[in-house]
């Protein structure tokens, strides 16, 4: 199949391109600019969700979409509709001049699932949403949890700084739970999807296997056995993290930096329950979690040193 790809050279669609040339099909990837990253075989289109000129050439002859692009980061609601909301919006449009009843994958947040705790959460529920009045074609959005695996920026150093300081650094309770994935398996749903996408629509979670999710006691239980270290859990101040997101906010603006912390990521951090299930993702395309925290961790280099 020819897949229209976007969000490419990041730490998931770096790895899903890569997967979907290795199965044989042909990937057209939406690009800033070109990337040394990606696979040799990968068409690169450079430009953006709202060059329209470039959007007609992705989609040209394409079998599928996966859509990946988007902000993570950002201090204003702005900063995230932009991308998440309008971005998809463009597609989506796009995606109904030229190649009406085209399969569309979405990868949205575990987030959307709570759109008041954050700028991010909702700008994903909101995307989510013109999937759900999308009459022209079916889609899937998935929702994953956090994501962890090679690559990753965003839990791997957490886990490293387990393994560095025997320290489990913990924004809200140490009984909050979470669910995880490991960024492999990920794809297997993805690749999973593309089989079986013909007449699907849903929003669906999916998780590594661990029903009830992790609390932070068990996740460093977890990381301690493999670096051969007793790893407390640290509830951190409350208030020192209040300051630090607040400052962390007022300086990007002046840095011109897009900032991770916020005060709306910390109300994100705090949620006590991202646990999710796999029971509508397993019966809409037969997908099964391979990849156990452990194991997910021993095949991921580099956050132990």
């Amino acid at each position: 199949m020819q897949v229209a790809l976007t969000g490419a050279t990041g730490f998931i669609g770096e790895r899903l391109a890569r997967r979907l040339v290795a199965e044989g099909h042909k990937v057209v990837a939406l690009t800033r600019k070109q990337s040394p990253r990606l696979h040799a075989t990968v068409q690169q289109i450079t430009g953006s969700l709202h060059d329209d000129q470039a959007l007609s050439r992705l989609l040209l002859n394409a079998d599928a979409v996966m859509h990946l692009a988007g902000a993570v980061r950002g201090s204003t609601s702005r900063d995230f509709d932009v991308p998440n909301v309008e971005g998809t919006a463009r597609l989506l449009s796009r995606c109904k001049a030229q190649a009406a009843g085209i399969p569309v994958l979405f990868f949205s947040s575990l987030a959307a699932r709570e759109p008041m705790l954050s700028h991010y959460s909702a700008s994903k529920r909101q995307a989510e949403e013109l999937f759900e009045k999308r009459t022209d074609g079916p889609w899937l959005a998935l929702r994953p949890p956090a994501v962890y695996g090679p690559g990753d920026k965003e839990m791997l150093p957490v886990f490293r700084f387990m393994a560095r300081t025997g320290l489990a650094p913990c924004a809200g309770r140490r009984s909050d739970r979470l669910s995880l994935i490991f960024v492999e398996d990920l794809v297997d749903a993805a690749l999973a999807w593309l089989n079986r996408c013909g007449d699907i629509r849903a929003i669906c979670s999916l998780h590594d296997g661990q029903e009830a999710g992790y609390d932070w006691p068990r996740l460093a239980d977890i990381v301690g056995a493999l670096c051969g270290r007793r790893i407390r859990v640290w509830e951190l101040p409350g208030t020192i993290l209040d300051m630090a997101a607040t400052a962390n906010r007022a300086t990007s603006r002046l840095r011109g930096h897009a900032p991770m912390l916020t005060p709306e990521k910390l109300r994100e951090l705090r949620h006590p329950d991202w646990v999710c299930d796999n029971r509508q993702i397993s019966e809409l395309l037969g997908w099964q979690p391979a990849t156990a925290l452990k194991e997910g961790l021993v095949a991921t280099p580099g956050w132990r040193k």
